[in-house]
Protein backbone atom coordinates (compact mmCIF):
# COMPACT_ATOMS: atom_id res chain seq x y z
CA UNK A 1 0.00 0.00 0.00
CA UNK A 2 1.45 3.38 -0.90
CA UNK A 3 -0.24 6.79 -1.11
CA UNK A 4 0.32 10.16 -0.88
CA UNK A 5 -1.40 12.89 1.66
CA UNK A 6 -1.33 16.33 2.66
CA UNK A 7 -0.66 16.70 6.10
CA UNK A 8 -2.55 19.38 7.41
CA UNK A 9 -5.98 16.55 6.17
CA UNK A 10 -4.22 13.69 7.32
CA UNK A 11 -3.55 15.07 11.08
CA UNK A 12 -6.90 16.60 10.83
CA UNK A 13 -8.35 13.07 10.13
CA UNK A 14 -6.43 11.37 12.45
CA UNK A 15 -7.57 13.86 15.48
CA UNK A 16 -11.23 13.02 14.45
CA UNK A 17 -10.62 8.91 15.17
CA UNK A 18 -7.64 8.83 17.19
CA UNK A 19 -9.81 9.38 20.65
CA UNK A 20 -11.67 6.78 20.23
CA UNK A 21 -9.22 4.12 20.12
CA UNK A 22 -8.76 1.81 23.26
CA UNK A 23 -5.46 2.44 23.98
CA UNK A 24 -6.13 0.09 27.15
CA UNK A 25 -7.92 -2.60 25.59
CA UNK A 26 -6.53 -6.73 26.08
CA UNK A 27 -7.42 -6.86 22.52
CA UNK A 28 -3.93 -5.35 20.40
CA UNK A 29 -6.30 -4.56 17.35
CA UNK A 30 -8.41 -1.84 19.38
CA UNK A 31 -5.50 0.13 20.11
CA UNK A 32 -4.75 0.89 16.40
CA UNK A 33 -6.24 3.25 13.98
CA UNK A 34 -7.32 1.16 10.50
CA UNK A 35 -5.76 2.93 7.40
CA UNK A 36 -7.88 1.78 4.42
CA UNK A 37 -6.52 2.93 0.64
CA UNK A 38 -8.19 2.82 -2.66
CA UNK A 39 -9.56 5.04 -5.18
CA UNK A 40 -11.67 6.87 -3.21
CA UNK A 41 -8.83 8.05 -1.37
CA UNK A 42 -8.04 7.40 2.47
CA UNK A 43 -10.39 6.32 5.52
CA UNK A 44 -9.39 5.86 8.76
CA UNK A 45 -11.25 4.61 11.41
CA UNK A 46 -11.25 3.52 15.08
CA UNK A 47 -13.36 1.57 17.97
CA UNK A 48 -13.81 0.87 20.83
CA UNK A 49 -16.73 -1.40 19.96
CA UNK A 50 -19.28 0.44 21.86
CA UNK A 51 -18.23 4.16 19.69
CA UNK A 52 -16.91 3.76 16.26
CA UNK A 53 -15.32 7.16 14.14
CA UNK A 54 -14.28 6.69 10.70
CA UNK A 55 -13.38 9.49 9.01
CA UNK A 56 -11.93 10.52 4.88
CA UNK A 57 -9.56 12.48 3.17
CA UNK A 58 -8.34 13.10 -0.33
CA UNK A 59 -4.94 11.33 -1.55
CA UNK A 60 -2.99 9.81 -4.41
CA UNK A 61 -3.44 6.11 -3.83
CA UNK A 62 -0.56 4.74 -6.25
CA UNK A 63 -1.49 1.50 -4.20
CA UNK A 64 -4.68 0.24 -2.75
CA UNK A 65 -4.25 -1.93 1.00
CA UNK A 66 -4.86 -1.56 4.26
CA UNK A 67 -3.50 -1.45 7.56
CA UNK A 68 -3.73 -1.27 11.21
CA UNK A 69 -1.30 1.28 13.40
CA UNK A 70 -0.97 2.06 16.62
CA UNK A 71 -3.70 5.44 17.31
CA UNK A 72 -1.04 6.91 19.31
CA UNK A 73 2.11 6.84 17.48
CA UNK A 74 0.86 7.48 14.45
CA UNK A 75 -1.18 10.48 15.32
CA UNK A 76 2.26 12.05 17.22
CA UNK A 77 4.62 10.95 14.71
CA UNK A 78 2.66 12.75 11.67
CA UNK A 79 2.00 16.05 13.60
CA UNK A 80 5.59 16.51 14.24
CA UNK A 81 6.40 15.92 10.22
CA UNK A 82 7.46 18.74 7.84
CA UNK A 83 4.54 20.48 5.88
CA UNK A 84 3.20 19.54 2.79
CA UNK A 85 3.25 15.90 1.43
CA UNK A 86 2.78 13.02 3.70
CA UNK A 87 4.12 10.28 2.18
CA UNK A 88 2.58 6.50 3.47
CA UNK A 89 3.69 3.24 2.52
CA UNK A 90 3.21 -0.48 3.89
CA UNK A 91 5.49 -3.51 3.27
CA UNK A 92 3.88 -7.24 3.45
CA UNK A 93 4.97 -7.83 6.67
CA UNK A 94 3.02 -4.43 8.05
CA UNK A 95 5.55 -2.40 8.36
CA UNK A 96 4.49 1.32 7.63
CA UNK A 97 7.14 4.53 6.26
CA UNK A 98 5.58 7.83 7.01
CA UNK A 99 8.08 10.49 5.74
CA UNK A 100 7.79 14.15 4.95
CA UNK A 101 11.29 15.89 3.51
CA UNK A 102 13.76 14.32 5.38
CA UNK A 103 12.12 13.09 8.42
CA UNK A 104 10.58 9.71 8.30
CA UNK A 105 9.04 7.11 10.38
CA UNK A 106 8.67 3.47 10.39
CA UNK A 107 6.05 1.95 12.47
CA UNK A 108 5.07 -1.73 13.37
CA UNK A 109 1.51 -2.24 12.12
CA UNK A 110 -0.94 -5.05 11.85
CA UNK A 111 -3.17 -6.50 9.56
CA UNK A 112 -6.36 -4.35 8.51
CA UNK A 113 -8.32 -7.32 8.09
CA UNK A 114 -7.91 -8.51 11.34
CA UNK A 115 -10.06 -4.76 12.42
CA UNK A 116 -13.75 -5.44 13.85
CA UNK A 117 -16.32 -4.71 11.33
CA UNK A 118 -17.52 -1.22 11.85
CA UNK A 119 -21.38 -0.69 11.53
CA UNK A 120 -22.37 0.21 7.87
CA UNK A 121 -24.66 3.82 7.98
CA UNK A 122 -25.56 3.23 4.13
CA UNK A 123 -29.30 1.43 4.81
CA UNK A 124 -29.82 4.28 7.52
CA UNK A 125 -31.83 7.14 6.56
CA UNK A 126 -30.61 10.15 8.33
CA UNK A 127 -32.30 13.28 9.55
CA UNK A 128 -30.60 16.36 9.04
CA UNK A 129 -30.47 18.40 11.92
CA UNK A 130 -29.18 22.23 11.95
CA UNK A 131 -25.20 22.15 13.92
CA UNK A 132 -26.26 24.66 16.29
CA UNK A 133 -29.04 23.36 17.71
CA UNK A 134 -27.25 19.69 18.29
CA UNK A 135 -24.53 21.80 19.95
CA UNK A 136 -26.79 24.01 21.93
CA UNK A 137 -29.01 20.59 23.33
CA UNK A 138 -25.80 19.21 24.56
CA UNK A 139 -24.30 22.64 25.77
CA UNK A 140 -27.94 22.83 27.89
CA UNK A 141 -28.18 18.92 29.01
CA UNK A 142 -24.32 17.34 29.36
CA UNK A 143 -23.50 18.76 32.84
CA UNK A 144 -26.29 16.44 34.40
CA UNK A 145 -24.94 13.16 33.13
CA UNK A 146 -23.69 11.16 35.96
CA UNK A 147 -19.99 10.42 36.06
CA UNK A 148 -20.27 6.92 37.14
CA UNK A 149 -19.87 4.28 34.39
CA UNK A 150 -21.64 1.99 37.03
CA UNK A 151 -24.71 3.27 36.39
CA UNK A 152 -25.18 3.03 32.72
CA UNK A 153 -29.17 4.39 32.07
CA UNK A 154 -27.68 7.74 33.93
CA UNK A 155 -24.00 8.12 32.58
CA UNK A 156 -26.09 8.81 28.94
CA UNK A 157 -28.21 11.44 27.39
CA UNK A 158 -31.80 10.53 26.33
CA UNK A 159 -32.25 11.94 22.57
CA UNK A 160 -36.27 11.70 21.90
CA UNK A 161 -37.65 12.55 18.49
CA UNK A 162 -41.48 13.41 18.59
CA UNK A 163 -42.53 14.89 15.19
CA UNK A 164 -40.60 18.42 15.09
CA UNK A 165 -39.26 18.01 18.31
CA UNK A 166 -36.06 16.93 19.28
CA UNK A 167 -35.33 16.58 22.66
CA UNK A 168 -32.79 16.42 24.88
CA UNK A 169 -32.92 14.61 28.63
CA UNK A 170 -30.16 14.12 31.21
CA UNK A 171 -29.98 13.03 34.96
CA UNK A 172 -27.61 11.84 37.60
CA UNK A 173 -30.35 11.45 40.48
CA UNK A 174 -29.57 14.94 41.92
CA UNK A 175 -30.64 17.08 39.53
CA UNK A 176 -32.11 16.66 35.72
CA UNK A 177 -31.91 18.37 32.14
CA UNK A 178 -34.55 19.19 29.08
CA UNK A 179 -34.07 21.17 26.37
CA UNK A 180 -35.74 20.87 23.15
CA UNK A 181 -35.57 22.14 19.84
CA UNK A 182 -38.81 22.50 16.64
CA UNK A 183 -36.79 21.15 13.52
CA UNK A 184 -38.81 21.82 10.79
CA UNK A 185 -39.39 18.81 8.25
CA UNK A 186 -38.08 16.46 11.02
CA UNK A 187 -40.78 13.11 11.39
CA UNK A 188 -41.32 10.27 13.71
CA UNK A 189 -40.94 9.03 17.07
CA UNK A 190 -37.63 7.11 19.00
CA UNK A 191 -36.20 7.27 22.00
CA UNK A 192 -32.59 6.86 22.27
CA UNK A 193 -30.37 6.50 24.87
CA UNK A 194 -26.83 7.51 24.17
CA UNK A 195 -23.48 6.84 26.56
CA UNK A 196 -21.61 9.71 27.28
CA UNK A 197 -18.34 9.37 25.75
CA UNK A 198 -20.55 8.75 22.47
CA UNK A 199 -22.38 12.67 23.34
CA UNK A 200 -18.47 13.70 24.22
CA UNK A 201 -17.61 12.54 20.52
CA UNK A 202 -20.64 14.08 18.78
CA UNK A 203 -20.01 17.49 20.73
CA UNK A 204 -16.41 17.21 19.31
CA UNK A 205 -17.47 16.53 16.23
CA UNK A 206 -20.07 19.28 15.68
CA UNK A 207 -17.54 21.98 17.81
CA UNK A 208 -15.28 21.31 14.98
CA UNK A 209 -17.64 21.52 12.03
CA UNK A 210 -19.09 24.81 13.30
CA UNK A 211 -15.18 26.24 13.90
CA UNK A 212 -14.21 25.24 10.14
CA UNK A 213 -17.20 26.32 8.56
CA UNK A 214 -18.13 29.67 10.16
CA UNK A 215 -17.06 32.07 7.46
CA UNK A 216 -18.87 29.83 4.93
CA UNK A 217 -21.83 31.22 3.16
CA UNK A 218 -23.16 28.46 2.07
CA UNK A 219 -26.29 27.86 3.78
CA UNK A 220 -26.92 25.88 7.29
CA UNK A 221 -24.46 23.56 8.93
CA UNK A 222 -26.27 20.13 9.62
CA UNK A 223 -26.00 16.69 10.92
CA UNK A 224 -27.23 13.73 9.92
CA UNK A 225 -28.69 11.41 12.98
CA UNK A 226 -30.38 8.01 12.29
CA UNK A 227 -30.72 5.12 13.90
CA UNK A 228 -30.68 1.42 12.63
CA UNK A 229 -33.35 0.20 14.40
CA UNK A 230 -34.77 0.52 18.77
CA UNK A 231 -31.60 -1.40 19.75
CA UNK A 232 -29.38 0.60 17.48
CA UNK A 233 -27.09 1.76 16.43
CA UNK A 234 -26.62 5.44 16.34
CA UNK A 235 -25.07 7.13 13.60
CA UNK A 236 -24.08 10.86 13.34
CA UNK A 237 -22.70 12.09 10.04
CA UNK A 238 -21.16 14.97 8.68
CA UNK A 239 -18.91 15.84 5.80
CA UNK A 240 -16.33 13.57 6.02
CA UNK A 241 -16.84 11.83 8.76
CA UNK A 242 -19.02 9.59 10.96
CA UNK A 243 -19.88 8.49 14.41
CA UNK A 244 -21.32 5.30 15.39
CA UNK A 245 -22.39 4.39 18.87
CA UNK A 246 -24.47 1.35 20.25
CA UNK A 247 -27.22 2.62 22.27
CA UNK A 248 -27.44 2.25 26.43
CA UNK A 249 -29.22 -1.21 27.28
CA UNK A 250 -31.20 -0.13 30.02
CA UNK A 251 -34.35 1.97 31.15
CA UNK A 252 -33.81 5.59 31.36
CA UNK A 253 -35.99 7.21 34.26
CA UNK A 254 -39.27 8.43 34.13
CA UNK A 255 -38.34 12.06 33.72
CA UNK A 256 -41.48 13.39 33.33
CA UNK A 257 -42.24 12.10 37.09
CA UNK A 258 -39.81 14.22 38.62
CA UNK A 259 -40.50 17.66 36.90
CA UNK A 260 -42.79 19.26 39.18
CA UNK A 261 -45.91 20.09 38.24
CA UNK A 262 -46.78 23.32 40.38
CA UNK A 263 -45.00 25.62 42.22
CA UNK A 264 -46.33 28.29 44.60
CA UNK A 265 -43.12 30.36 44.34
CA UNK A 266 -41.04 32.01 41.17
CA UNK A 267 -38.12 33.70 42.04
CA UNK A 268 -36.63 35.83 38.74
CA UNK A 269 -33.41 37.51 39.54
CA UNK A 270 -30.49 38.49 36.63
CA UNK A 271 -29.17 35.33 35.82
CA UNK A 272 -24.94 36.91 35.78
CA UNK A 273 -25.38 38.65 39.24
CA UNK A 274 -26.47 35.18 40.53
CA UNK A 275 -24.01 33.69 39.03
CA UNK A 276 -21.63 35.69 39.99
CA UNK A 277 -23.03 35.58 43.38
CA UNK A 278 -22.72 31.68 43.60
CA UNK A 279 -19.50 31.55 42.68
CA UNK A 280 -18.48 33.64 45.10
CA UNK A 281 -20.03 32.54 47.64
CA UNK A 282 -18.94 28.55 47.58
CA UNK A 283 -15.72 29.49 47.95
CA UNK A 284 -16.09 28.95 51.18
CA UNK A 285 -18.74 26.15 50.92
CA UNK A 286 -17.93 22.46 52.00
CA UNK A 287 -15.57 20.64 49.05
CA UNK A 288 -18.12 17.57 49.79
CA UNK A 289 -21.66 19.05 49.46
CA UNK A 290 -21.22 22.36 47.76
CA UNK A 291 -23.98 23.65 49.76
CA UNK A 292 -25.35 27.21 49.88
CA UNK A 293 -28.51 28.78 50.89
CA UNK A 294 -30.92 30.85 49.53
CA UNK A 295 -33.01 33.55 51.44
CA UNK A 296 -35.59 35.06 49.05
CA UNK A 297 -38.64 37.42 49.52
CA UNK A 298 -40.15 40.00 47.55
CA UNK A 299 -37.44 42.21 46.62
CA UNK A 300 -33.55 40.63 47.07
CA UNK A 301 -32.10 37.17 47.44
CA UNK A 302 -29.65 36.82 50.46
CA UNK A 303 -27.13 33.68 49.18
CA UNK A 304 -25.10 32.33 52.18
CA UNK A 305 -22.57 29.49 52.87
CA UNK A 306 -21.23 28.41 56.38
CA UNK A 307 -18.15 25.52 56.89
CA UNK A 308 -16.67 25.22 60.09
CA UNK A 309 -13.38 24.41 59.05
CA UNK A 310 -13.05 28.17 56.99
CA UNK A 311 -15.51 30.87 57.81
CA UNK A 312 -19.04 31.72 55.93
CA UNK A 313 -19.94 34.01 53.49
CA UNK A 314 -22.98 35.61 51.74
CA UNK A 315 -23.69 37.75 49.12
CA UNK A 316 -27.07 39.30 48.08
CA UNK A 317 -28.89 40.32 44.90
CA UNK A 318 -31.90 41.95 43.22
CA UNK A 319 -34.67 39.52 42.59
CA UNK A 320 -38.16 39.71 42.83
CA UNK A 321 -40.49 36.89 44.31
CA UNK A 322 -43.85 35.63 43.55
CA UNK A 323 -45.46 34.03 46.84
CA UNK A 324 -44.30 33.46 50.19
CA UNK A 325 -41.05 34.15 51.34
CA UNK A 326 -38.62 31.08 51.10
CA UNK A 327 -35.27 29.48 52.46
CA UNK A 328 -33.99 26.61 50.49
CA UNK A 329 -30.52 25.01 50.11
CA UNK A 330 -28.73 23.44 46.80
CA UNK A 331 -25.88 22.22 45.92
CA UNK A 332 -23.89 25.59 44.71
CA UNK A 333 -22.83 23.32 41.49
CA UNK A 334 -25.79 21.99 40.27
CA UNK A 335 -27.17 25.68 40.34
CA UNK A 336 -23.82 27.12 38.12
CA UNK A 337 -23.65 24.76 35.79
CA UNK A 338 -27.15 25.37 34.59
CA UNK A 339 -26.75 28.94 34.69
CA UNK A 340 -23.56 28.91 32.76
CA UNK A 341 -24.73 27.13 29.87
CA UNK A 342 -28.38 29.29 29.78
CA UNK A 343 -27.17 32.44 27.73
CA UNK A 344 -30.96 34.39 28.70
CA UNK A 345 -30.94 37.85 30.98
CA UNK A 346 -32.59 36.93 33.58
CA UNK A 347 -33.60 33.48 34.78
CA UNK A 348 -36.45 32.02 36.95
CA UNK A 349 -36.51 29.90 40.02
CA UNK A 350 -40.34 27.60 40.70
CA UNK A 351 -40.12 26.55 43.88
CA UNK A 352 -42.79 25.18 46.70
CA UNK A 353 -41.38 24.10 50.49
CA UNK A 354 -37.50 23.91 51.04
CA UNK A 355 -37.80 20.26 50.80
CA UNK A 356 -39.23 20.48 47.33
CA UNK A 357 -37.17 19.79 44.21
CA UNK A 358 -36.78 23.00 42.66
CA UNK A 359 -36.86 24.49 38.85
CA UNK A 360 -34.66 26.85 37.23
CA UNK A 361 -35.96 28.29 33.78
CA UNK A 362 -34.67 31.04 31.13
CA UNK A 363 -37.09 34.08 31.47
CA UNK A 364 -38.50 34.13 27.71
CA UNK A 365 -38.36 31.00 26.74
CA UNK A 366 -40.13 27.19 27.51
CA UNK A 367 -37.26 25.27 25.75
CA UNK A 368 -35.43 24.30 28.71
CA UNK A 369 -35.94 23.64 32.31
CA UNK A 370 -33.39 22.17 35.03
CA UNK A 371 -34.87 20.15 37.48
CA UNK A 372 -32.36 20.51 41.49
CA UNK A 373 -33.17 18.80 44.19
CA UNK A 374 -32.81 20.84 47.53
CA UNK A 375 -30.08 20.37 50.59
CA UNK A 376 -30.84 20.89 54.15
CA UNK A 377 -28.37 23.21 55.43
Amino acid sequence: MEFVVNKREFVRALSRVQSVADKKSAMPILTNVLIVADASGVRLAATDLTLAVTAHCKADVRKGGTVALPARHVFDVVKVLPDGDVTVSVEKNFSARIKSGKRRFDLSGMPGEDFPTLPDPSKVTLTLIPADDVADLIALTQFSMSADDTRPHLSAALFELAGEVLRVVTTDGHRLSKAERKISGMKGQSKLLIPAKAVHELKRMVDELRAEKKDATSGPLTVGIGAASSQGPVFFQRDGMTLSSKLVDAAFPSYEQVIPSATDRTVTASRTALLDALRAVSLVASDRTSGVKLQVNSSRMLITSENPEIGAGSDEIDASLQGPDVTIGFNSKYLTDALSALTSEEVALELSGELDPGMIKPVGRDDYLGVIMPMRI
